[in-house]
């Protein structure tokens, strides 16, 4: 037959398993919030590249259409001193 002091030791193991499973519950729901964090803080690095990169284009293409203009510009000048 099972005594009180048995009952009462299985009720505080059971009650030391239950803090150690929320303890651990916790643990992995502040891994949880520190993974989204990072993913938030990877998705606006991202975005940033993203806009690099398409300012990157742009400024590429002005360059090749200043270099046509002065390109051009020079074709006449030729053309005028050679008059």
């Amino acid at each position: 037959m099972t005594t009180l002091a048995d009952l009462e030791a299985r009720i505080a193991a059971l009650e030391a398993s239950q803090a150690d499973y929320r303890a651990v519950l916790a643990a992995v729901n502040a891994l949880g919030a520190n993974q989204r964090d990072h993913a938030d803080q990877l998705r606006v690095v991202e975005v940033g590249q993203e806009r690099l990169a398409r300012s990157h284009d742009d400024t590429n293409a002005r360059v090749r259409s200043i270099e046509e203009s002065v390109s051009e510009i020079k074709d006449l000048l030729v053309r005028a001193l050679d008059r």
